[in-house]
């Protein structure tokens, strides 16, 4: 009778979790059914409302909103092309030419061959370096996809792109990071709008300023960042002066990278959503919704500078969007009424002084 009892306690209890577990699933499945509805019906009014609208449509406030709470993987590379846009005047053609021309610099350099007649000026051994340099790159970007690496789908497409924009720029050639950059933009459009929005995006103030390596115009985004940190979180300001954890240390690849590096691909796009709403201030909301986001922990007496460092040069795998979009909200990137373009101003301003002096 004791061992009755206990089989029958036993099989109770395995029908409640059974039951349990079951509604668990129902509340999942119900759970992916709806957002699966809520994606349906947000790439249909992007197709249909706010795409072909785009210049009306795109500030409205419904949008907006919409906007923030991410943009349908569908809909995504069609909309990052026109927030975007293409103000080099960069055509599909040019892409070609360019794609070309880097074929022939991959070839000589293969080969040992001489410079063709009419190739910029260069030292071989400059040009061979940033070619490897590609290489090299183009197999270390998103691992973990398999698609970009020798033999993958998008190593030939990838390792093109930043050819040709090393030849389309030779001023400014290629530099670590920008496979993250590119890559992101195949993930999400074909080749040539990808390498037309790649140019684009290099040519805007921020990421021109670091891959250019404009000191006097980092050393602004810099102090920038530094109020916006301060104003926003004072108490992980003033415990990282004193760790001596400076910006540079971490938002360097943060920023090469558009955080396509640092954070989950999911993450990574979402961010990359609303900077292309926002523009590069918002790349400083993110960093310092990051910072808000582990604060607690950042701020534990066992987090000296090795293990501080260590973890802002590599994030935690598991952030999610939701969590961390919660924290960007709470970012204000006004300091005494001063927003933030006139902030970098200010201390463009003073960076150009001090240059002169």
């Amino acid at each position: 009778m004791k061992h009755k009892s206990e089989y029958e306690a036993m099989v109770t209890q395995a029908k409640k979790r059974e039951a349990k577990d079951a509604k668990l699933r129902k509340r999942l499945l119900q759970r992916q059914m709806k957002q699966e509805d809520f994606v349906a019906q947000a790439t249909r009014f992007w197709n249909e409302e706010v795409l072909p609208n785009w210049t009306s449509m795109r500030t409205s406030r419904k949008v907006r909103e919409l906007w923030w709470q991410g943009l349908p993987p569908s809909m995504r590379g069609k909309a990052w092309k026109l927030a975007i846009g293409n103000d080099l005047s960069i055509t599909s053609e040019l892409y070609e030419i360019c794609v070309m021309r880097a074929k022939e610099r991959l070839q000589c350099s293969t080969e040992g061959a001489a410079e063709p007649d009419d190739a910029p000026s260069e030292s071989p051994a400059n040009r061979e370096d940033s070619v490897e340099l590609i290489r090299l790159d183009v197999s270390r970007t998103f691992p973990h996809l398999c698609i970009f690496q020798k033999g993958g789908p998008y190593h030939d497409l990838l390792q093109n792109m930043l050819g040709a924009y090393a030849c389309y720029r030779p001023d400014v050639g290629y530099v670590q990071g920008m496979s993250f950059l590119a890559a992101m933009l195949l993930l999400n459009m074909d080749v040539a709008d990808a390498f037309i929005c790649f140019s684009n995006l290099l040519n805007r103030p921020c990421h021109r300023a670091f891959f250019r390596v404009d000191n006097t115009m980092m050393k602004a985004y810099f102090a920038t960042y530094e109020e916006l940190f301060e104003e926003n979180l004072p108490k992980l300001y003033t415990h990282f002066e004193k760790l001596n954890v400076t910006a540079d240390i971490y938002l360097i690849e943060w920023l090469y990278t558009s955080f396509s590096k640092s954070l989950p691909l999911d993450v990574a796009c979402r961010v990359w959503d609303i900077f292309c709403r926002d523009g590069e201030e918002f790349f400083f909301r993110t960093a310092l919704g990051v910072l808000r986001m582990y604060e607690d922990m950042l701020l534990n007496p066992d987090m000296d500078f090795i293990h501080t460092a260590q973890f802002l040069t590599k994030l935690p795998d598991d952030i999610s969007a939701e969590q961390l979009f919660r924290n960007i909200e709470h970012i204000r990137t006004h300091v005494d009424k001063r927003r933030f373009s006139q902030v970098l101003a200010h201390h463009m301003e003073a960076a150009d002084g001090s240059r002169d002096t």
